[in-house]
C-alpha cells in the first residue's frame, strides 16, 4: 500500500460506518427479533413509548437514549415500521463512542438489516479534533456508502472566530466506500487553504484503512539543487501478490536527464529477499591524475539488495548487496554517504551460547580522494566461538575458538591465508571488602601465508601468543544530603612474553586503525583484529570520580594511563598514543543537568609533556528557547592508516523556539586545517508547527569539490498534513 495513504484519510472508512451504528441501536430496541452484529444488551430511555397497531409503528419520543456498552446513542425521536421494517430516527440524533469521537445527524433512515439506508446532515467531532461534514450520506447493498458534498480538517476551530475557515480542509462533491473492494474514491475533490482552493482532481481514490497494502501512486517528493536543477520523484507502488510487491519510478531533474528507480520485495514462508536499483544516462566529473575531466553520456546506476533465509533454528543464511557504477554517484543523488560498499554471502548457527559463521566478502571503495585503494576480495572467512557456562570452571568461565580467511587483492597480484585458534578463562571474584577482581588467561596460535605482498617475500609464519590480566578496582562511595559521592582506582596487570618481533614479517590488513581511549585503555590486546598483537607487559592505572544527586544529575571524571615494562618502539604507530613505553593519557568528562546540558568531552594528552593529542566534544545545551548541539574533534596524524594530517573540525547546529509554532535553524561545518580551512557546510532553516500543518525549509551549501558529486546548493521544503502524511523533500 502506498505510504501516503496509510495514515491519510483512514477515518472516512470508520466515519462512514456511523451510519450502520445509528441503526443497530435502534432495530434493537425496537424489534428484538432482530439479529445484530453486536450482541451487547440495550439499555432503552424514554418519555413516551407508542405502539400503533394500525400502522405497526414503535415510537419512542422525548430524551430517547441507548445505551450500548460504551456506545451512547440520543435522539429527540426514533420509530420503528415493523412493515416496512425501517428504522427512523427525527431531529438531532447524536452517537457518543467509546474512543471519544462524537456524532450528530438530522435525520437517519435505516433498513431492518442494516443494509440500506438514508442519513441527512452528519457531522463529527474525533477524538483527536478532527471535524468531518456530509449533507447526505447513503447506504446501498451493505457494500457501499456513498456521501454527497462531505468535507474534513483536522484542524481545530479557531477560539476567537469558530466560523473562520480552517487552515486547510479536504471537500468532495461525492466519496463513495466500497468494502469489497476496500477503496475509497472521491469525485471532484478539491483542497483548500483558508478557504481558497489550490488543488483539484476529477478523481481520487486510496485505501479504506482496513488494508495494509494497495497497489497507488506514492506521494511525491521534491528538490532543488544547482547540479540538478529543479527535481521531481514519482513512484507507483504495485501490490502484486500477498508476499509479492514493487514500486517503480524516476527522479526528473530541469538540468539532468531521468533517474529511473525500482524496487522488488518477495516473502517466503522462512526467508524474504529484497531488491532496489536506479539508473540514468548522465555526464559526471572526476580527476585523472590531478586533473579535473568531464566524461559525457554514460551509465550510471546502482545495484541494492539483501536476503535472509532461517533455515531452522540454529541456522539461518543471507546475502548483502551494495553496487555502483562510479565513485560520485551516491552521493550525487543521494543514495548513501557510505565510503565502502559492503558485499557478502553468509551462513550462521547459533546454538545456546556458541557461535559459527562462515562467509565471503567484497568491498567497493567509494571515496573520492587519494585514500581509495584496492579492495580486497575475501573468499571465504570463517570463525567459531564456544562458551562454557558462568561458574563452570573454578568459578569462571572457559572461551575457545576458531578464525580463519583467505584475502585477495586481484588487480594488485596479492594473497593472504590466516587461520587462528585461541582457549582462555575469565573469572570474577569480590572480596568482603569490596574489592571487585577479574582475572583473564588466553592462550592463542596464529598461521599465516602471504604472496605478493609489497617488501614481504612469500611464506609462512606462525605466531603463539599468550596472556594472563588481572584488573582490581574498589569503589568509594559516601552519600551526602542529595549528592552520592563515588571514588574507584582502578589497575590492572597484564603479562605476556615478548616475541621479539613487532609483526613485519606478517601482512597488516586488520590491525591498523589503532588509538588509544578510554575504551580499550585496560584491554588486554589493544591491537583490534588478528595480525598483530601486544607482547609486552604492562600495568594500566586510573580513577574514576563521580556526583550524582537524587535528580539523576551526574558529574564523572576519569583519567587513566598505561606503562610498558619493556620498551618497543616498532609495535605502535606514531599517532597511536601507545608508541612510547609510557602511554599517553586519556580521559573523559560526562555530565548531566536535567534537559539543560549533556556533555561528553574525550581526550588525549602526551604522556610527557601534556601536549594536546586529541579532543572530542559532544555536548547539547539547552537554555531557554535556545537549543545547540556541538561535536568537535581534533586529532593528530595517525601514521599507516591514510590518515597523515592532523584534523580539526567543528559541527555545530542551533536552533532557537520563536513563539509555540516557530522554530529557527542554523548550522554549519567548519575544517580549521589548512589548506582546507573553511567551511564544508553551512545551512539555514526554518520550521512551523500547527496543530493540523507542519511546514519545514532548509537551504543547504556544500562546500567541496566537483568530483565528491556533493558540491551543490540545495533547498528541501517538506509539508506535513496531519492524518494525510508529508509531502516534500
Amino acid at each position: 500500500m502506498p505510504l501516503l495513504f496509510k495514515k491519510s484519510l483512514r477515518f472516512w472508512s470508520c466515519h462512514f460506518a456511523i451510519l450502520a451504528v445509528i441503526g443497530s441501536g435502534a432495530s434493537v430496541s425496537f424489534a428484538q427479533d432482530i439479529e445484530t452484529k453486536e450482541e451487547l444488551p440495550v439499555n432503552l430511555t424514554s418519555k413516551t413509548l407508542i405502539y400503533d397497531d394500525n400502522t405497526e409503528v414503535v415510537t419512542a419520543k422525548g430524551d430517547v437514549e441507548f445505551t450500548q456498552g460504551q456506545r451512547i446513542v440520543r435522539a429527540q425521536q426514533v420509530s420503528y415500521d415493523m412493515r416496512a421494517e425501517t428504522v427512523k430516527g427525527v431531529g438531532e440524533v447524536a452517537i457518543l463512542e467509546p474512543n471519544g469521537d462524537v456524532h450528530f445527524a438530522n435525520n437517519v433512515e435505516l433498513s431492518r438489516d442494516l443494509s440500506e439506508g438514508f442519513v441527512e446532515g452528519l457531522r463529527s467531532v474525533l477524538a483527536d479534533g478532527s471535524r468531518f461534514w456530509a449533507e447526505k450520506g447513503q447506504r446501498v447493498a451493505g457494500n457501499e456508502i456513498i456521501m454527497k458534498k462531505a468535507r474534513y480538517t483536522p484542524c481545530e476551530p479557531c477560539k476567537k472566530n469558530p466560523d473562520r475557515e480552517p487552515i486547510w480542509q479536504l471537500k468532495a462533491r461525492e466519496v463513495v466506500h466500497n468494502k469489497e473492494e476496500q477503496t475509497i474514491t472521491y469525485d471532484d475533490a478539491t483542497f483548500e487553504v483558508f478557504g481558497v482552493p489550490v488543488a483539484y482532481t476529477p478523481y481520487f481514490s486510496h485505501p479504506d484503512g482496513t488494508v495494509d497494502r494497495k497497489s497507488g501512486m506514492l506521494a511525491p517528493s521534491f528538490s532543488l539543487t544547482s547540479s540538478q536543477g529543479f527535481g521531481v520523484e514519482s513512484s507507483y507502488y504495485y501490490d502484486i501478490a500477498p508476499d509479492l510487491d514493487a514500486t517503480f519510478g524516476a527522479r526528473v531533474f530541469t538540468k539532468q536527464v531521468p533517474l529511473f528507480l525500482g524496487e522488488v520485495r518477495k516473502r517466503f514462508k522462512d526467508a524474504y529477499v529484497q531488491l532496489n536499483a536506479g539508473g540514468t544516462y548522465a555526464d559526471r566529473i572526476d580527476r585523472q591524475a590531478g586533473d579535473q575531466i568531464n566524461i559525457s553520456e554514460e551509465f550510471r546506476g546502482h545495484l541494492f539488495g539483501e536476503g535472509l533465509w532461517n533455515i531452522d533454528e540454529k541456522w539461518r543464511a543471507g546475502a548483502d548487496l551494495a553496487l555502483t557504477t562510479d565513485d560520485q554517484y551516491m552521493r550525487e543523488y543521494d543514495i548513501t554517504s557510505d565510503d565502502v560498499l559492503e558485499n557478502q554471502i553468509y551462513a550462521e548457527r547459533f546454538s545456546e551460547r556458541d557461535y559459527a559463521a562462515v562467509r565471503t566478502l567484497y568491498f567497493q571503495d567509494v571515496r573520492v580522494s587519494e585514500r581509495q585503494r584496492d579492495q580486497p576480495l575475501i573468499l571465504p572467512e570463517m570463525e567459531a566461538e564456544f562458551l562454557g557456562d558462568p561458574n563452570g570452571l573454578l568459578g569462571g568461565r572457559w572461551k575457545a575458538g576458531l578464525s580463519g580467511l583467505s584475502l585477495n587483492r586481484v588487480d594488485e597480484g596479492e594473497e593472504t591465508y590466516r587461520f587462528t585458534t585461541d582457549l582462555g578463562w575469565q573469572g570474577r571474584y569480590v572480596l568482603p571488602i569490596g574489592l571487585i577482581n577479574t582475572f583473564d588467561l588466553s592462550g592463542r596460535g596464529d598461521v599465516f601465508y602471504f604472496d605478493g605482498r609489497d617488501n614481504l617475500d612469500a611464506g609462512t609464519e606462525e605466531r603463539f601468543y599468550t596472556y594472563a590480566n588481572w584488573e582490581t578496582r574498589m569503589p568509594f562511595a559516601k552519600q551526602f544530603s542529595n549528592v552520592q559521592a563515588v571514588i574507584e582506582p582502578k589497575a590492572s596487570l597484564t603479562l605476556t612474553p615478548n616475541l621479539g618481533d613487532d609483526g613485519a614479517d606478517i601482512p597488516n590488513e586488520d590491525s591498523q586503525d589503532v588509538q588509544i581511549d578510554t575504551a580499550n585503555l585496560y584491554n588486554p590486546n589493544r591491537f583490534p583484529g588478528y595480525d598483530r598483537v601486544e607482547d609486552t607487559s604492562r600495568i594500566t592505572y586510573g580513577v574514576r570520580t563521580g556526583l550524582y544527586d537524587d535528580k539523576s544529575n551526574e558529574l564523572e571524571v576519569f583519567l587513566g594511563q598505561s606503562y610498558r615494562f619493556e620498551g618497543d618502539e616498532g609495535l605502535f604507530v606514531e599517532g597511536s598514543g601507545l608508541e612510547e613505553q609510557k602511554s599517553d593519557y586519556v580521559g573523559e568528562i560526562k555530565a548531566n543537568y536535567g534537559s539543560h546540558l549533556n556533555l561528553n568531552y574525550r581526550f588525549q594528552f602526551d604522556g610527557d609533556d601534556f601536549a594536546a593529542r586529541r579532543h572530542e566534544v559532544t555536548s547539547v545545551l539547552n537554555g531557554g528557547p535556545f537549543t545547540l548541539n556541538t561535536r568537535y574533534l581534533f586529532a593528530n596524524s595517525l601514521a599507516g592508516t591514510g590518515i597523515d594530517e592532523q584534523r580539526e573540525q567543528i559541527n555545530s547546529n542551533l536552533s532557537v523556539k520563536l513563539n509555540d509554532q516557530w522554530v529557527a535553524r542554523t548550522g554549519a561545518v567548519y575544517d580549521f586545517v589548512k589548506p582546507s580551512e573553511g567551511f564544508r557546510r553551512t545551512q539555514v532553516g526554518l520550521d512551523y508547527l500547527g496543530q493540523c500543518v507542519t511546514v519545514s525549509t532548509l537551504l543547504q551549501k556544500n562546500f567541496t569539490r566537483d568530483t565528491t558529486g556533493e558540491n551543490s546548493t540545495e533547498f528541501f521544503v517538506r509539508v506535513g498534513l496531519k492524518n494525510l502524511g508529508e509531502v516534500g523533500g
